[in-house]
């Protein structure tokens, strides 16, 4: 009978220390430097910031740096964009602990253009945030993102002086084909990309027909399309008119596409059928929809609710 009693009172106690751990807490301090961590999640990240991954921030940035910056208008909108992304950037900052910061923003080209200056600002424009990162930069990223992408745009326009065309280019569909997943995607993060174009996609050494499908839309193509009637939906569907899909399985990807103008004055349906193509390309590649969004050239008081309400959500 004794030797039960003591097998019971060994049993009850053993039950205890199991079930003793810690509270449950929805974000976990990290560990100290010299911790040793019990649990590995991957090698990139530790549980920590895995756990509060929607709270991280990756924002990359996609400049299309074709002939629509000879546009003044263009540049002056693409820098107050960059200038509110950085807002939205910085305030998120502002809301997080210190210990907890694992954020980062950064612009890119594609291709990388020649310009050793244009890539000098592009690198000034790489910045991340830890728990290490010295807190005067907050405010000096604001002030970057500010003022050198004028800068940028200046150096661009000058490259491409007395030869008509000659600008660095943008080759969006390559970057999303070889790219996007190494430059603006992983599992530590919300992986948000942004791209300022005007919704034309074109790039000499990317040039590729498919059917219907095509790795460029241009506004001569657009208007060789004949989809000037209000039933261009449906025309589109017919023909199987769109982009060829550039990736697969981009569900952890978010997608804000701003700037979009139409330069083809002669289609009342230009613009819409320009969201059309990025849509449905999204769609095919995989973003999740409510995912991406796609919109206009508008006035940057106005796009600044827009991109607030994107990085925000």
């Amino acid at each position: 009978m004794t030797s039960k009693l003591t097998l019971l009172v060994i049993a009850f106690f053993s039950f205890l220390l199991s079930s003793c751990g810690e509270d449950p807490k929805e974000e976990k301090e990290p560990p100290q430097a010299n911790a040793t961590l019990n649990t590995v999640v991957n090698k990139e990240c530790p549980p920590y910031i895995i756990k509060n991954k929607p709270n991280n921030l990756n924002i990359s940035i996609l400049l299309d740096l074709s002939d629509r910056i000879e546009q003044p208008k263009s540049i002056e909108k693409d820098v107050a964009y960059l200038g509110s992304l950085s807002k939205a950037f910085v305030n998120h900052i502002k809301t997080k602990k210190l210990v907890f910061l694992e954020d980062r923003i950064q612009l890119f080209f594609n291709p990388e253009p020649s310009s050793s200056a244009i890539n000098e600002i592009a690198k000034n424009l790489k910045i991340s945030f830890t728990k290490n990162t010295p807190q005067e930069l907050i405010e000096q990223t604001q002030t970057l993102y500010q003022n050198e992408p004028l800068k940028l745009y200046e150096f661009a326009k000058k490259d491409s002086e007395g030869i008509k065309g000659n600008y660095p280019g943008s080759d969006i569909w390559r970057f999303f084909k070889d790219n996007v997943r190494d430059y603006s995607m992983d599992n530590c993060h919300r992986n948000i990309l942004v791209i300022l174009t005007d919704g034309y996609m074109y790039y000499d050494k990317t040039e590729m027909k498919e059917g219907g499908r095509t790795s460029y839309l241009t506004p001569n193509y657009l208007s060789k399309l004949n989809l000037k009637k209000s039933n261009w939906k449906e025309e589109m569907q017919k023909q199987d008119l769109g982009f060829i899909p550039a990736a697969k399985d981009l569900h952890d990807l978010e997608v804000l596409v701003i700037g979009i103008n139409s330069l083809n004055d002669d289609n009342p349906y230009a613009l819409d059928i320009i969201q059309e193509y990025w849509s449905q390309w999204f769609k095919e590649m995989g973003v999740v929809e409510g995912n991406y969004k796609i919109k206009n050239a508008v006035i940057p008081s106005n796009m600044e609710g827009v991109i607030m309400d994107f990085i925000n959500k």
